[in-house]
């Protein structure tokens, strides 16, 4: 968020009930700056303006070892948030400033053990090409909701799951928005977040998040201290 409290960067993200607690995870090169975050929960017609939810400060990982000072920075990062935070997406009348109907955010029943079925098909939801726009004085933001069903899963590299797009990639751009979306399988569970992708092989990348359960894990157990 700018000083004037209006959007300045847009990221996905996963919003999840894990171990008796509410999180919200995403990828770390979008959370990176450590900046002002929030949530954006809905549009309220009343007060002409969309409320936002505060994040404070997020976790994030990096891996090492004992042979090495080097430390490498992991795409992935979660906050552990109030269990009662409900976001909302939202039809809305621009013409009447109304909305027209409403849905609650799905939060996801996570288990961070979940790993790609080849079998399985799976896919991702998120807001792409976000603009600002003037209007009488006032500046608005938008983008566009788009689903990306009948992913097929490809191979696991390293820490990240790999799957191919049932169309051709249309570039980079048409993505922008989507990093953090949870990649979920058929039965709606979340096997890993979206982080970057391949125009040329038709592919899009998520980061694993089994392969990050210990340490989560063990963030949500020190913060309980």
């Amino acid at each position: 968020m700018g000083q004037d409290s209006f959007p300045t960067k847009v990221a996905s993200a996963c919003l999840a009930d894990y171990r008796g607690k509410r999180i919200l995870l995403t990828v770390a090169h979008a959370t990176g700056d450590q900046g002002d975050w929030a949530l954006q929960v809905r549009f309220a017609p009343q007060q002409n303006r969309t409320l936002l939810r505060w994040l404070g400060a997020m976790n994030f990982f990096a891996i090492g070892n004992l042979g090495s000072s080097e430390l490498k920075r992991v795409d992935l990062s979660f906050v552990e948030i109030d269990p009662s935070v409900t976001a909302y997406r939202q039809e809305i009348d621009p013409t009447k400033n109304t909305i027209k109907c409403e849905t609650p955010i799905t939060v996801h029943a996570l288990t961070l053990c979940e790993k790609p079925d080849p079998n399985d098909t799976f896919g991702f939801c998120g807001m792409v090409l976000p603009a600002q726009e003037e209007h009488f004085g006032q500046r608005y933001f938008s983008g566009e909701i788009r689903t990306y069903p009948e992913l097929s899963f490809l191979r696991t590299e390293g820490n990240y799951h790999v799957f191919k797009l049932p169309f051709d990639h249309p570039g980079h751009e048409h993505f922008e928005g989507c990093s953090g979306a949870p990649i979920i399988n058929s039965a709606g569970i979340p096997v890993a977040l979206v982080c970057s992708g391949c125009d040329k092989h038709d592919e899009i990348w998520g980061i694993s998040l089994a392969a990050y359960k210990v340490p989560i894990d063990l963030a949500l157990d020190h913060a309980a201290e």
